[in-house]
Protein backbone atom coordinates (compact mmCIF):
# COMPACT_ATOMS: atom_id res chain seq x y z
CA UNK A 1 0.00 0.00 0.00
CA UNK A 2 2.84 2.38 0.92
CA UNK A 3 4.51 1.55 -2.38
CA UNK A 4 1.35 2.45 -4.35
CA UNK A 5 0.97 5.71 -2.40
CA UNK A 6 4.60 6.59 -3.12
CA UNK A 7 4.14 5.96 -6.83
CA UNK A 8 1.00 8.12 -6.83
CA UNK A 9 2.78 11.01 -5.08
CA UNK A 10 5.69 10.74 -7.54
CA UNK A 11 3.20 10.83 -10.40
CA UNK A 12 1.61 14.02 -9.01
CA UNK A 13 5.04 15.67 -8.67
CA UNK A 14 5.87 14.87 -12.30
CA UNK A 15 2.50 16.19 -13.52
CA UNK A 16 2.76 19.40 -11.49
CA UNK A 17 6.33 19.91 -12.60
CA UNK A 18 5.30 19.58 -16.22
CA UNK A 19 2.47 22.05 -15.80
CA UNK A 20 4.93 24.53 -14.33
CA UNK A 21 6.81 24.65 -17.60
CA UNK A 22 3.74 24.48 -19.86
CA UNK A 23 1.44 27.02 -18.22
CA UNK A 24 2.18 30.80 -18.20
CA UNK A 25 4.08 31.87 -15.10
CA UNK A 26 3.24 34.77 -12.80
CA UNK A 27 6.12 36.95 -13.97
CA UNK A 28 6.36 40.34 -15.57
CA UNK A 29 6.68 38.93 -19.06
CA UNK A 30 3.04 37.83 -18.80
CA UNK A 31 2.07 41.45 -19.38
CA UNK A 32 4.43 41.98 -22.33
CA UNK A 33 2.29 41.11 -25.30
CA UNK A 34 4.15 42.16 -28.41
CA UNK A 35 2.47 43.40 -31.57
CA UNK A 36 3.80 44.31 -34.99
CA UNK A 37 3.22 47.93 -35.99
CA UNK A 38 3.60 49.04 -39.58
CA UNK A 39 4.47 52.71 -40.11
CA UNK A 40 5.70 54.88 -42.96
CA UNK A 41 9.37 54.09 -42.31
CA UNK A 42 9.06 50.36 -41.70
CA UNK A 43 7.82 47.84 -39.14
CA UNK A 44 8.42 47.68 -35.40
CA UNK A 45 7.69 45.01 -32.81
CA UNK A 46 6.19 46.90 -29.90
CA UNK A 47 5.17 45.88 -26.40
CA UNK A 48 1.44 46.35 -25.88
CA UNK A 49 0.76 49.23 -23.43
CA UNK A 50 4.46 50.19 -23.08
CA UNK A 51 5.55 51.80 -19.81
CA UNK A 52 8.50 53.96 -20.89
CA UNK A 53 7.37 56.05 -23.86
CA UNK A 54 9.38 58.76 -25.61
CA UNK A 55 7.52 61.16 -27.94
CA UNK A 56 9.09 63.53 -30.49
CA UNK A 57 5.89 64.98 -31.95
CA UNK A 58 3.62 67.41 -30.12
CA UNK A 59 0.50 66.33 -32.00
CA UNK A 60 1.08 62.73 -30.91
CA UNK A 61 1.86 63.97 -27.38
CA UNK A 62 -1.50 65.76 -27.44
CA UNK A 63 -3.27 62.48 -28.32
CA UNK A 64 -1.52 60.51 -25.57
CA UNK A 65 -2.10 63.29 -23.03
CA UNK A 66 -5.79 63.31 -23.92
CA UNK A 67 -6.06 59.56 -23.28
CA UNK A 68 -4.07 59.59 -20.03
CA UNK A 69 -1.07 57.64 -21.36
CA UNK A 70 2.00 58.41 -19.26
CA UNK A 71 4.97 59.74 -21.23
CA UNK A 72 8.51 59.36 -19.89
CA UNK A 73 10.38 61.87 -22.03
CA UNK A 74 10.11 64.40 -24.84
CA UNK A 75 11.95 67.39 -26.35
CA UNK A 76 10.89 70.41 -24.33
CA UNK A 77 11.86 73.19 -26.74
CA UNK A 78 8.89 75.01 -28.25
CA UNK A 79 6.21 73.19 -26.27
CA UNK A 80 2.77 74.72 -26.92
CA UNK A 81 1.14 76.30 -23.88
CA UNK A 82 -1.60 73.68 -23.66
CA UNK A 83 1.11 71.03 -23.17
CA UNK A 84 3.36 73.01 -20.85
CA UNK A 85 2.76 70.60 -17.94
CA UNK A 86 5.44 68.49 -19.65
CA UNK A 87 8.05 71.12 -18.74
CA UNK A 88 7.95 69.62 -15.24
CA UNK A 89 11.03 67.72 -14.08
CA UNK A 90 8.86 64.62 -13.87
CA UNK A 91 9.37 64.34 -17.64
CA UNK A 92 12.85 63.83 -19.05
CA UNK A 93 14.19 66.21 -21.69
CA UNK A 94 15.47 64.04 -24.53
CA UNK A 95 17.03 66.67 -26.80
CA UNK A 96 15.41 68.85 -29.42
CA UNK A 97 12.89 68.20 -32.18
CA UNK A 98 15.72 68.25 -34.72
CA UNK A 99 18.37 66.46 -32.69
CA UNK A 100 17.51 63.69 -30.18
CA UNK A 101 19.85 63.18 -27.24
CA UNK A 102 20.91 59.60 -28.05
CA UNK A 103 23.01 59.22 -24.91
CA UNK A 104 20.07 60.19 -22.70
CA UNK A 105 17.81 57.76 -24.56
CA UNK A 106 20.27 54.91 -23.98
CA UNK A 107 20.14 55.73 -20.25
CA UNK A 108 16.33 55.68 -20.17
CA UNK A 109 16.01 52.34 -22.01
CA UNK A 110 12.54 53.15 -23.36
CA UNK A 111 9.96 50.57 -24.42
CA UNK A 112 8.86 52.75 -27.34
CA UNK A 113 10.04 55.83 -29.24
CA UNK A 114 7.58 57.74 -31.43
CA UNK A 115 9.02 60.10 -34.05
CA UNK A 116 7.77 62.22 -36.94
CA UNK A 117 9.29 63.93 -39.98
CA UNK A 118 12.00 65.99 -38.30
CA UNK A 119 13.60 62.94 -36.69
CA UNK A 120 13.66 60.78 -39.84
CA UNK A 121 17.48 61.09 -40.23
CA UNK A 122 17.86 59.46 -36.78
CA UNK A 123 15.46 56.58 -37.40
CA UNK A 124 18.13 53.85 -37.71
CA UNK A 125 19.98 55.02 -34.60
CA UNK A 126 16.81 55.31 -32.57
CA UNK A 127 15.63 51.86 -33.70
CA UNK A 128 18.79 50.39 -32.15
CA UNK A 129 17.86 51.93 -28.79
CA UNK A 130 14.19 50.86 -28.73
CA UNK A 131 11.31 49.96 -31.04
CA UNK A 132 10.70 53.15 -33.01
CA UNK A 133 7.44 54.07 -34.75
CA UNK A 134 7.28 56.95 -37.24
CA UNK A 135 3.93 58.81 -37.42
CA UNK A 136 3.09 62.09 -39.10
CA UNK A 137 0.13 64.09 -40.31
CA UNK A 138 0.42 64.23 -44.09
CA UNK A 139 -0.30 67.55 -45.75
CA UNK A 140 -1.93 65.91 -48.77
CA UNK A 141 -4.72 64.45 -46.60
CA UNK A 142 -4.86 65.63 -42.99
CA UNK A 143 -7.79 63.53 -41.83
CA UNK A 144 -6.70 60.30 -43.51
CA UNK A 145 -3.29 60.37 -41.83
CA UNK A 146 -4.83 61.62 -38.56
CA UNK A 147 -7.15 58.61 -38.52
CA UNK A 148 -4.27 56.23 -39.34
CA UNK A 149 -2.24 57.65 -36.44
CA UNK A 150 -5.16 57.22 -34.05
CA UNK A 151 -5.59 53.60 -35.18
CA UNK A 152 -1.89 52.86 -34.65
CA UNK A 153 -1.82 54.48 -31.21
CA UNK A 154 -5.13 52.83 -30.32
CA UNK A 155 -3.65 49.41 -31.06
CA UNK A 156 -0.51 50.11 -29.04
CA UNK A 157 -2.21 51.65 -26.00
CA UNK A 158 -5.56 49.78 -25.96
CA UNK A 159 -7.48 52.98 -26.74
CA UNK A 160 -8.95 52.04 -30.12
CA UNK A 161 -12.62 52.42 -29.17
CA UNK A 162 -12.07 55.78 -27.47
CA UNK A 163 -10.09 57.12 -30.42
CA UNK A 164 -12.78 55.98 -32.86
CA UNK A 165 -15.37 58.00 -30.93
CA UNK A 166 -13.10 61.06 -30.83
CA UNK A 167 -12.43 60.82 -34.58
CA UNK A 168 -16.12 60.46 -35.43
CA UNK A 169 -16.95 63.57 -33.37
CA UNK A 170 -14.26 65.57 -35.15
CA UNK A 171 -15.37 64.33 -38.56
CA UNK A 172 -18.98 65.32 -37.83
CA UNK A 173 -17.90 68.82 -36.75
CA UNK A 174 -15.87 69.26 -39.94
CA UNK A 175 -18.78 68.11 -42.09
CA UNK A 176 -21.11 70.63 -40.44
CA UNK A 177 -18.69 73.52 -41.07
CA UNK A 178 -17.92 72.42 -44.63
CA UNK A 179 -21.60 72.40 -45.55
CA UNK A 180 -22.00 76.00 -44.34
CA UNK A 181 -18.85 77.19 -46.12
CA UNK A 182 -19.76 75.55 -49.42
CA UNK A 183 -23.33 76.77 -49.19
CA UNK A 184 -21.98 80.35 -49.09
CA UNK A 185 -19.30 79.55 -51.71
CA UNK A 186 -16.60 81.16 -49.58
CA UNK A 187 -13.00 81.59 -50.76
CA UNK A 188 -9.94 81.81 -48.52
CA UNK A 189 -6.22 82.40 -48.52
CA UNK A 190 -4.00 80.86 -45.84
CA UNK A 191 -0.83 82.83 -45.15
CA UNK A 192 2.22 82.13 -43.02
CA UNK A 193 3.72 85.37 -41.73
CA UNK A 194 7.41 84.99 -40.87
CA UNK A 195 8.83 88.17 -39.41
CA UNK A 196 6.92 90.21 -41.98
CA UNK A 197 7.63 87.92 -44.95
CA UNK A 198 4.57 86.20 -46.42
CA UNK A 199 3.98 82.73 -47.86
CA UNK A 200 0.70 81.44 -49.27
CA UNK A 201 -0.53 77.86 -48.92
CA UNK A 202 -3.04 76.05 -51.09
CA UNK A 203 -4.56 72.61 -51.53
CA UNK A 204 -2.59 69.62 -50.17
CA UNK A 205 -0.26 71.93 -48.23
CA UNK A 206 0.55 71.91 -44.52
CA UNK A 207 -2.56 74.08 -43.98
CA UNK A 208 -4.59 72.34 -46.69
CA UNK A 209 -7.24 71.25 -44.20
CA UNK A 210 -8.74 74.75 -44.63
CA UNK A 211 -9.66 73.85 -48.20
CA UNK A 212 -9.92 70.06 -48.12
CA UNK A 213 -12.04 69.62 -45.01
CA UNK A 214 -13.39 73.06 -44.04
CA UNK A 215 -14.54 73.59 -47.61
CA UNK A 216 -13.09 77.01 -48.50
CA UNK A 217 -12.22 77.61 -52.15
CA UNK A 218 -8.55 78.45 -52.83
CA UNK A 219 -7.99 81.75 -54.64
CA UNK A 220 -5.93 79.91 -57.26
CA UNK A 221 -3.87 76.78 -57.80
CA UNK A 222 -0.95 77.50 -55.43
CA UNK A 223 2.05 75.20 -55.90
CA UNK A 224 2.50 72.69 -53.09
CA UNK A 225 5.65 73.52 -51.13
CA UNK A 226 6.88 72.92 -47.59
CA UNK A 227 7.61 76.61 -47.17
CA UNK A 228 4.69 77.88 -49.25
CA UNK A 229 4.75 80.30 -52.18
CA UNK A 230 6.20 83.75 -51.54
CA UNK A 231 3.66 86.54 -51.95
CA UNK A 232 3.22 90.22 -51.10
CA UNK A 233 0.33 92.35 -49.85
CA UNK A 234 -0.57 93.41 -53.40
CA UNK A 235 -1.15 89.74 -54.28
CA UNK A 236 -3.61 89.43 -51.38
CA UNK A 237 -5.57 92.46 -52.58
CA UNK A 238 -5.54 91.19 -56.16
CA UNK A 239 -6.98 87.79 -55.16
CA UNK A 240 -9.27 89.42 -52.60
CA UNK A 241 -10.59 86.28 -50.84
CA UNK A 242 -13.62 86.22 -48.55
CA UNK A 243 -11.43 85.06 -45.67
CA UNK A 244 -7.75 85.53 -44.85
CA UNK A 245 -6.32 83.05 -42.35
CA UNK A 246 -2.94 83.95 -40.87
CA UNK A 247 -0.43 81.77 -39.00
CA UNK A 248 2.23 83.87 -37.28
CA UNK A 249 5.50 81.93 -37.19
CA UNK A 250 7.18 84.75 -35.27
CA UNK A 251 4.76 84.15 -32.40
CA UNK A 252 6.21 80.65 -32.09
CA UNK A 253 9.92 80.98 -32.85
CA UNK A 254 10.41 84.69 -32.19
CA UNK A 255 10.87 87.68 -34.48
CA UNK A 256 10.81 91.45 -34.66
CA UNK A 257 7.67 91.85 -36.76
CA UNK A 258 4.42 90.28 -35.55
CA UNK A 259 1.72 89.31 -38.04
CA UNK A 260 -0.68 91.79 -36.42
CA UNK A 261 1.79 94.60 -37.08
CA UNK A 262 2.63 93.42 -40.60
CA UNK A 263 -1.03 93.23 -41.65
CA UNK A 264 -1.90 96.65 -40.27
CA UNK A 265 -1.58 98.51 -43.58
CA UNK A 266 -3.76 100.28 -46.15
CA UNK A 267 -3.49 97.52 -48.76
CA UNK A 268 -4.95 94.93 -46.38
CA UNK A 269 -7.58 97.41 -45.18
CA UNK A 270 -8.80 97.62 -48.79
CA UNK A 271 -9.57 93.88 -48.96
CA UNK A 272 -13.12 92.65 -48.49
CA UNK A 273 -11.87 90.25 -45.80
CA UNK A 274 -10.73 93.24 -43.76
CA UNK A 275 -13.86 95.27 -44.46
CA UNK A 276 -16.07 92.33 -43.44
CA UNK A 277 -13.87 91.57 -40.40
CA UNK A 278 -12.91 88.19 -41.85
CA UNK A 279 -9.18 88.34 -41.22
CA UNK A 280 -8.45 85.56 -38.74
CA UNK A 281 -5.19 85.26 -36.79
CA UNK A 282 -5.05 81.57 -36.00
CA UNK A 283 -3.52 79.99 -32.90
CA UNK A 284 0.02 79.71 -34.26
CA UNK A 285 1.23 77.25 -31.63
CA UNK A 286 -1.50 74.82 -32.65
CA UNK A 287 -1.39 75.31 -36.43
CA UNK A 288 2.41 75.49 -36.68
CA UNK A 289 3.73 73.09 -34.03
CA UNK A 290 1.00 70.72 -32.83
CA UNK A 291 -1.28 69.70 -35.71
CA UNK A 292 -2.52 66.13 -35.70
CA UNK A 293 -3.55 66.03 -32.04
CA UNK A 294 -7.02 65.59 -30.55
CA UNK A 295 -7.11 68.84 -28.62
CA UNK A 296 -5.25 70.74 -31.35
CA UNK A 297 -7.62 69.56 -34.10
CA UNK A 298 -10.62 70.49 -31.98
CA UNK A 299 -9.04 73.91 -31.38
CA UNK A 300 -8.63 74.34 -35.15
CA UNK A 301 -12.29 73.46 -35.64
CA UNK A 302 -13.41 75.87 -32.91
CA UNK A 303 -11.41 78.74 -34.41
CA UNK A 304 -12.94 78.33 -37.85
CA UNK A 305 -16.44 77.79 -36.46
CA UNK A 306 -16.29 80.89 -34.23
CA UNK A 307 -15.14 83.10 -37.11
CA UNK A 308 -17.62 81.78 -39.66
CA UNK A 309 -20.47 84.22 -40.31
Amino acid sequence: MKKIAGIFILFLIIICGGLYFVLPQNIDKNDEIKIKIEHYMGTAEVVKDPKKVIVFDYGILDILDNSGVKVTGLPKDGLPKFLEKYLDNEYINVGSLKEPNLEKLYEIKPDLIIISGRQEPFYEQLSKIAPTVALKTNSDDYMKSFKANLETLGNIFSEKDNFNIEFDNIQNSLKEIKEKVQEKNLSALVILSNNGKLSAYGLKSRFGIIYDYFGFKPVEDIAVSTHGSKINFEYILEKNPDYIFIVDRSAVVGGDVSANKAFDNNIIKATKASQNENIVFLDSEVWYTATGGLKSTNTMIDEIKQNLK
